[in-house]
């Protein structure tokens, strides 16, 4: 579950840098083609496209919030392994429990950090308006 949660993250922040780099990139770029359509017609069209390309990417970052997703994985993955290693060592809560009591209780958080995973993801799923709504 903790790989699970870790490779979610990490295809989440690729897809996040890749955006990004676009962005970067493609605002640079798209300032310097402008500047040499001046003395290139040809280069007008390269404007359009690169500045183009940054839109779709900052839309897509905006709208799918990549970043926000990864590192709501990446927390849910670290919780989990910090309960995993607490109850691995019987420490905290898990200290003055029995095995059968402690992995009862492990469970027990695992399926609260799921599900507040799942609630954090379906709050990027809500349109902005429904959030304030709530």
């Amino acid at each position: 579950m903790v790989s699970q949660f870790r490779e979610d993250a990490g295809r989440t922040r690729g897809i996040h840098n890749r955006f990004q780099s676009v962005i970067i990139v493609g605002s640079v770029a798209t300032s310097a083609i402008a500047t040499a359509s001046v003395s290139f017609s040809q280069a007008r069209w390269a404007t359009v496209a690169a500045s183009a390309a940054v839109g779709l990417a900052a839309g897509f970052t905006g709208y799918f919030k990549y970043h926000e997703r990864s590192f709501n994985s990446q927390q849910t993955a670290d919780a989990i392994e910090r309960e995993y290693e607490a109850v691995e060592l019987r420490v905290g809560k898990y200290a003055k429990l029995n095995d059968a009591e402690a992995y009862t209780l492990f469970a027990e958080c695992v399926e609260r950090l799921r599900d507040e995973q799942n609630k954090r993801q379906q709050q990027l799923d809500q349109p902005a308006e429904v959030k304030r709504e709530e």
